[in-house]
């Protein structure tokens, strides 16, 4: 696996379908630096606290106080995590396409290589920080861990919500999780869209496509999908604006018709999607000159 960060991961652990990788590195940057930041070499472990020797007698330049001497060492801070951002946010697999997930982590508090470790996993809803963090920009200590499962998602893998699951850790393991969550989808097409004039004096105009989606079964690249609507859109010669015009469900071929006004225009079929299939516009299609019969 390849990571984009300085550092690459201490540890991938996979399980099929439920975990999909789990995953630590470094921090990066600091959130809101340039990439030139993000070259620099990243910094050790925190030390809790460091000893000091007191000045000699007449010696001069400043030291630390008494108080702090008796205090001793401070306690680490506590860890937190501001935000998990997933990339792509709605990530959608093909036939043949898969999807490779990039995962940004802000955390502060986190210490050493396994400080901020990522779970991706399917189904489950998503989690708030339980570390009260501030608003405001990106400093104050905040770090980038930046994560690249070595898994791809494809057509292989369960549709539906999926949530990536980030835990910070401080050198007294202390923690603390967030998560966000990303609907992945297979994909959905329109086919062999046409517009054709009816006959008759009312001049109508006949749409029909096929919808399709990737074959759950795996058979084929795509298959027909029954049962869904779909709507027909068409917009006027000289405009830039879609219209619906009809609502039409496809048959058990994918299959579907419906009828529009006979004007100078573009048709098209646009597909809204479901949780678990990506919505899709069909191309555009113009009306053809040559009319075809009338059909109920």
């Amino acid at each position: 696996m390849t990571t984009r960060g300085l550092l690459t991961p201490s540890a991938v652990a996979m399980a099929a379908l439920t975990v999909l990788a789990e995953t630590s590195l470094s921090p990066v940057a600091h959130a809101g630096d340039d990439a030139r930041s993000a070259r620099a070499a990243v910094p050790g472990p925190r030390v809790p606290g460091t000893a000091h020797t007191p000045p000699a007698p007449g010696a001069t330049g400043s030291g630390p106080s008494f108080a702090a001497l008796v205090a001793g060492p401070r306690e680490p801070e506590p860890p937190a995590i501001r935000s998990v951002r997933v990339r792509p946010r709605a990530p959608v697999a093909g036939a043949r396409q898969t999807v490779r997930l990039v995962v940004d982590v802000v955390a502060r508090g986190a210490a050493g290589r396994d400080g901020v470790t990522l779970k991706v996993e399917h189904g489950g809803a998503p989690r708030r920080a339980e570390a009260v963090t501030p608003e405001g920009d990106a400093g104050g200590g905040w770090e980038l861990w930046r994560f690249t499962p070595p898994i791809r998602l494809n057509r292989w893998y369960p549709s539906g919500r999926w949530r990536a699951v980030a835990t910070a850790r401080n050198a007294e393991g202390a923690t603390a999780r967030a998560s966000s969550s990303f609907l992945f989808r297979k994909a959905t097409r329109v086919t062999g869209l046409r517009a054709a004039r009816t006959g008759g004096r009312s001049g109508a105009v006949r749409i029909t496509g096929t919808l399709m989606r990737v074959d759950p079964r795996g058979r084929s690249g795509y298959w027909p999908y029954r049962g869904q609507a779909v709507t027909l859109q068409f917009r006027r010669h000289g405009t830039s604006t879609w219209r619906d015009a009809a609502r039409v469900v496809s048959d058990r071929n994918g299959y579907f018709a419906g009828r529009g006004k006979a004007a100078r225009g573009a048709w098209r079929a646009v597909y809204r999607g479901t949780p678990h299939y990506a919505a899709t516009v069909s191309p555009i299609g113009h009306v053809a000159t040559k009319r075809i019969k009338a059909t109920k």
